[in-house]
Order: structure tokens, then C-alpha cells, then sequence
């Protein structure tokens, strides 16, 4: 038997049939709330060692693709350099909570999941990351995830509002896109493998 103290709270049901406590000090919501710390100037690569890159498209959307590209290609602005913006929670994840934001063309674009009818899969719109998010699942915000314990590297990134999708890449052509896809939290799919250096 444990000696741990189990809190209770008075609770009373409303005219509109919704439970309500009758003190709510000392209780929490679900939120996520965004942390002092952010890192700056990331670059994704894939395991074929292309580089993330967002840039312009038609009518004022963006795209983002995985390429091949130098180091010395590699300026300020030129839509490769993301920022991992880290999100404080109440939850037990297996991982850290994470929203990730791109500067293209002075313009600051947040990486967002979406379900396209019969597709889900990862846009790019301009916004500024938020500081706090008052739901329980949100858009912008992946659990990243170790791919294993000896890569401090390697990562997955689950999407939080589509629970067992994940970040990957997927051939299109000569090029690689960014998509969300489905995958067992026990199955190895390289596609999902992002590098974080």
C-alpha cells in the first residue's frame, strides 16, 4: 500500500448536464505552454544527407522539398535554417513538444499538419509561433522522439494532433517532399529518421 496523498476535489453537475469543480486550485489544463529556450539555425537532412528547404510557391503558399545542397549554399534566409521552438507540458509523452518555424523572404512560416480529404500531410504558414496553446492537440506541435538511445541525432517527429503520424520524407521525381506518414511506434521506417545536428 503506498503512502502517497491522493488529492479530491468537490465536483457538482450544472443545469447543462457538465461536471464542475467546486474549487479548481491546484488543478491544471491540458495546454502547452512554449519554453524559454528555442534552437536556432537547424538543419534538417534526411539519411540520404538532403537538406529540408522551404521556399516560395504559386499564389503565396510555400513548398518544402528535400534537395541536395552545399554548405556554402547554405545562407541566412534562404529557407533551410529552421527554429525548434520547445513546448512545456502536462503530459507523459515519450518525447519533448515541439513546434518548428522557418524565415523565408523576411516572412516567419510555422509548419502545421492538415488533412487534405483522403491525404494528411505538412504545410508551411506565416505565422509567428504561438506562446501558449489552450488545447489538448494542436496543428504545429510534434513529439520529437529518439530513433535510439546511442543517436543523440536522429529523431522522429510525431504529429500530436494525428497520433501515430509521423515527419518523413517520401521520393517525388528527382526530389524528395516532406509528408506525414503512418507508421508503428515499434517499426523502423528510415523514411521517418530526420537529422538534427
Amino acid at each position: 500500500m503506498s503512502c502517497e496523498e491522493i488529492r479530491v476535489f468537490a465536483v457538482t453537475f450544472g443545469q447543462d448536464s457538465d461536471l464542475y469543480f467546486a474549487d479548481d486550485e491546484g488543478l491544471e489544463c491540458d495546454y502547452w505552454k512554449k519554453a524559454n529556450y528555442a534552437l536556432q539555425h537547424q538543419i534538417f537532412r534526411n539519411i540520404s544527407n538532403q537538406v529540408l528547404m522551404v521556399r516560395p510557391g504559386p499564389e503565396n503558399a510555400v513548398m518544402s522539398v528535400f534537395e541536395p545542397m552545399t554548405d556554402q549554399e547554405m545562407t541566412p534566409g534562404c529557407g533551410v535554417h529552421f527554429t525548434i521552438h520547445y513546448y512545456e507540458d502536462n503530459r507523459f509523452e515519450d518525447g519533448m513538444s515541439v513546434a518548428f518555424s522557418i524565415l523565408v523572404e523576411n516572412k516567419t512560416y510555422c509548419m502545421y499538419c492538415t488533412d487534405e480529404g483522403e491525404e494528411k500531410t505538412v504545410r508551411f504558414r506565416e505565422e509567428e509561433v504561438p506562446r501558449e496553446i489552450l488545447e489538448n492537440s494542436s496543428d504545429i506541435i510534434f513529439i520529437q522522439k529518439s530513433v535510439s538511445p546511442t543517436d543523440t541525432q536522429a529523431f522522429k517527429f510525431e504529429s500530436s494532433l494525428m497520433p501515430g503520424y509521423f515527419l518523413a520524407f517520401q521520393k517525388v521525381e528527382n526530389l524528395s517532399k516532406l509528408i506525414l506518414k503512418r507508421c508503428d511506434e515499434d517499426h523502423v521506417d528510415e523514411s521517418t529518421h530526420i537529422i538534427v545536428p
